[in-house]
């Protein structure tokens, strides 16, 4: 009887050391698989912030096209008129300047 109880004492051990065993080799696998979730999600984090981040500046940089666009045209139209309002005071004071160089220093 001591030696069937010291048999099932040695088999008891060795289940319970299978098991940690098995338990360990279970624990570092799921960790492996927890770790490489992570860096994956890290992965996947850092690609989806740099193509939002890309495309915030091309919608920044097509705003201000769109912005530099209205700008220039403004300003483009503002010196049409400037233009259109001034042209004849240009041509009479040229030609006042050409008269007065004329007449002061001659024809020839």
């Amino acid at each position: 009887m001591a030696a069937n109880l010291v048999d099932e004492i040695k088999a008891a051990e060795e289940k319970s050391a299978n098991s940690v065993r098995e338990a360990g080799a279970n624990a570092a696998k799921r960790l492996n698989q927890a770790v490489a979730n992570a860096e994956n999600s890290v992965k996947e984090a850092r690609q989806s912030a740099a193509k939002q981040f890309r495309e915030n500046i091309q919608t920044a940089e097509k705003k201000a096209e769109e912005k530099a666009r209205g700008i220039v045209s403004a300003r483009e139209a503002a010196s049409k008129t400037f233009y259109t309002q001034n042209k004849e005071k240009v041509s009479k004071a040229a030609a006042w300047i050409t008269e007065e160089v004329m007449a002061r220093y001659g024809r020839g």
